[in-house]
Parts: structure tokens; sequence; C-alpha cells
């Protein structure tokens, strides 16, 4: 063991790079708390009719991204009590025409129970602050309560397919479905859900969807740069210390 190295300093050197570690994941709870309304989820295959993307938590608020590349995309909820459903449509601004995408909602015997067409909608630009992007608002399938968005309503049990199409079935979107906030019960599963998301998920929708580039989106991985950079030069510290 070389001279310079004792327990004490260790130790107390260790207890540093935790702190530091922790300060790092308060920082990225808290600007994770301010950063999405809904879960965000990319959606990076065509969901088909015989392969749809699986809702889990259908009452939890969730953004689901992708894109049409010539056939409509099925989501499945799957649920063995009644639940709160909602769901809305909506595609990134880029200029200042839009797509119209529409939202088909069917039971379990392919029967059609609900639908937001887009193509007779008015569509309107709005400015979601969470992410600070653009969006153009869709239609949605939800309860009137005089508010900007509709709120859930209460619907039976079963399997249900949401079905997101456009005339030429073309195009980025995003799918809401649900409406109660949840990002996790404690600082520890919110951290595990919000580190992929902050980390990866942000930044690719920026470059993917919204074709931009917003440095405040590669925060999370500046300050991660910083720690590590950070905990070299302590570790470097301690066991390459001149006697």
């Amino acid at each position: 063991m070389p001279p310079f190295f004792t327990f004490k300093n260790y130790y107390s050197e260790t207890k540093l790079i935790f702190y530091m570690f922790r300060i790092f994941l308060i920082l990225l709870f808290f600007i994770s708390f301010n950063a999405f309304a809904h879960q965000p989820k990319l959606v990076n295959y065509s969901p088909s009719k015989d392969n749809p993307y699986e809702v889990i938590n259908p009452e939890i608020s969730k953004a689901y991204y992708g894109k049409l590349t010539g056939d409509p995309h099925y989501y499945r909820i799957n649920s063995d009590k009644e639940f709160l459903f909602y769901t809305s449509i909506l595609s990134p601004k880029k200029s200042d025409t839009h797509i119209a995408f529409s939202i088909d909602v069917l039971d379990e015997n392919n029967k059609l129970i609900f639908q937001a067409d887009g193509s007779d909608f008015n569509w309107t630009a709005w400015y979601e602050p969470y992410a600070r992007d653009w969006y153009w608002k869709g239609p949605e399938i939800g309860t009137e309560n005089g508010k900007e968005f509709k709120t859930s309503f209460p619907i039976d049990s079963g399997t249900y397919l949401i079905k997101v199409y456009g005339h030429n079935n073309t195009g980025h979107y995003s799918l809401a479905v649900g409406e109660a906030e949840f990002f996790g019960a404690n600082i520890l599963e919110q951290i595990i859900t919000w580190t992929p998301i902050l980390l990866y998920i942000g930044p690719y929708m920026d470059i993917v969807h919204w074709q931009k580039f917003d440095v405040r989106a590669f925060i999370p991985h500046i300050a991660l740069i910083v720690l590590f950079f950070i905990i070299y030069l302590t570790i470097k510290k301690i066991f390459f210390r001149k006697v």
C-alpha cells in the first residue's frame, strides 16, 4: 500500500464522491420535475393491428411519439377493470401547415366506439411549456370540462384498440393516452423513470421529431460529464497523491 494512502483519507474522499453523486441525483430530479407533463414514449416501429403497441396503466398520462410511414398505427389497452379513458392527437409544429391525423377507438369486437376526425377539425398551434416545444393540437376523445383540454371518463373493462391514421398515413405524431401525472412513488422510482427520458428520449425527440437542436436538452449530459470529471480528479488525488 503506498505510504500516502490512509483509510481515514480514503473514507473521507469516498464520502465526498458519494455526496457529489447524491447532489447530481437531486439536480436530475429537480430538472425532470419540470421537464414533461406526460411520460414520453418512443415508438420506433410501426405497430400494426396484429402487433399493436401495448399501453400499460392507461390512466397514467403518456405521450407516444411515432411516425406513420404508409400504414396506420395501433395501440392496445387491455384492462380487467373499469378505468378512466382519455386520448388525443398532436403533431410537431415545424411549419405553418399541419398534417391531419385522426383517432379511432375499437372494442374487442372490432367495433368503432369513438372517433376523433382530424380532417374535420380546426388544428391550432399550442406551446408545451414543460419541454419548450410547439405542437399542432388536434382532436381529443374525452369529456368537456370548460378547460383547454378535455378530461377522462370511465370506460368498461375490456380490450381496446386505438388507431392512428391520416390521409396519406405519413408524418410524425404524438398520441396522448391517460390524464393522471405519475412518475414514481418515491425519488428512486422517479430517477429510474426520468434518467432515460432526460439522457436519451428528450434529445432524440428534439432532433428527430422537431428537427432542431436545443442545448437545454443536453444540460443533464453536461452535468453528468462534469460530475465524472470531478470524481476522476478526486480519485486521482486519493491514489496518486505525492508523498
